[in-house]
């Protein structure tokens, strides 16, 4: 294989895929990057740590010898990311060497035959009955307004991923970690078919990340144990999760003893003061208390006293209810209205999250912690 393309467009290619390789993989190959080069069509990418499988669309390239190769994924960054001028050029061996120049430089690094790197094909995916297309930024909005509320413990693993449903042509996601539920819905530019997946919040987080914040097509699809994104840029497949994920539908409950309505901003930098006095190793209570249109957030620890307000409008009954301040904060940050509706039931219920302009498309759920003794 020999080729010469340039070397940013190489680099930022290795970034792309270097999001799906194995740091300390049991099998070495998966802690490599597969290059491929095919003359007319140009060079292409992938990484696959069996969780998540990126592969690049084909960027420009001038492709003297066709052929692929597996290299070590944070050598081969390393090495296009030092070497000086603009363009690079890439030679392999029959051993399974790989020639890197540009300028002056050249670096020589072993790689492994591309046949031992585990590709994904079409026919592997499987069927496909339906496809559905969103905006990416779209997408890529949704996902960070729901997945701090992935569960990190893998005691229910069904919870470490988001639902992805789409019903009555609604795309919703939804994450939920026992402790709180993230929400997120939109309606789809055109009739969908009904479907559902768990994906794994690993894969989500990733393709938030890789997602450009643009108008760009995103295409995505399931298939019987696999969820497959597909842009103008790069096709990322994950892995789906297996079981019965929570009938989150029937926990949302509209009913309400205490309901305020504040200001987010306000809210949101009361709360982050709040935390400021949290120990360094827990995260501690906040008390609110809500009475004659105003919140009173405080918290007391080892390392001093919050006492912090808020004005708001209140209707119902005076509460004292105790919650953890991150979940409310991660809250706070990913909606996106200027008020928030936060309505309370008892001190032990869960109270509802929602924009005061965007109420039935972004929703979450908090559970209060127990009032000390």
């Amino acid at each position: 294989m020999v080729f010469t393309c340039d070397k940013f467009q190489l680099q930022d290619a290795l970034a792309l895929v270097g999001r799906a390789v194995s740091s300390r993989a049991s099998n070495p190959i998966l802690e490599c990057v597969l290059l491929s080069a095919e003359p007319g069509v140009g060079v292409t990418l992938i990484g696959n740590d069996k969780e998540i499988y990126i592969e690049t669309a084909a960027f420009p390239a001038e492709v003297e010898v066709g052929g692929s190769i597996a290299l070590d994924a944070k050598l081969f960054t390393e090495i296009v990311r030092r070497i000086s001028g603009n363009s690079v050029v890439i030679e392999t061996d029959d051993s399974f060497n790989a020639i890197c120049k540009s300028g002056r430089s050249r670096l020589k690094i072993a790689g492994q035959s591309s046949e031992e790197f585990p590709v994904i094909s079409e026919n592997e995916l499987g069927e496909v009955t339906s496809r559905y297309k969103i905006s990416s930024a779209l997408l890529k909005n949704m996902i960070k307004q729901t997945i701090f509320s992935v569960a990190i413990d893998q005691t229910k693993p069904i919870l470490t991923g988001e639902k992805m449903e789409i019903k009555n042509n609604i795309l919703e996601l939804v994450a939920i970690d026992m402790f709180r539920i993230s929400y997120s819905s939109v309606e789809m530019s055109e009739n969908a078919t009904d479907s559902s997946a768990v994906v794994p919040g690993k894969a989500l987080s990733e393709l938030s990340r890789i997602l450009p914040d643009s108008d760009d097509e995103v295409s995505f699809f399931f298939t019987q144990n696999k969820a497959v994104f597909e842009t103008s840029g790069f096709q990322l497949v994950s892995s789906l999760l297996a079981g019965d994920f929570i009938r989150y539908d029937q926990i949302y409950n509209e009913d309400f003893s205490t309901m305020v309505v504040a200001d987010r901003v306000l809210l949101l930098n009361a709360f982050e003061r709040a935390v400021l006095v949290a120990s360094e190793n827990r995260m501690l209570p906040v008390k609110l208390d809500i009475a004659d249109d105003d919140i009173t957030i405080s918290a007391v620890s080892d390392r001093g006293q919050v006492d912090d307000g808020v004005p708001c409008e209140t209707e119902g009954k005076d509460l004292t209810i105790y919650f953890n301040p991150k979940y409310f904060i991660d809250v706070l940050r990913a909606v996106e209205d200027e008020r928030v509706v936060i309505k309370f039931n008892t001190v032990l219920s869960p109270c509802t999250i929602r924009g005061s302009e965007n109420e039935k498309s972004l929703r979450y759920l908090i559970v209060p912690l127990r009032p000390p003794a």
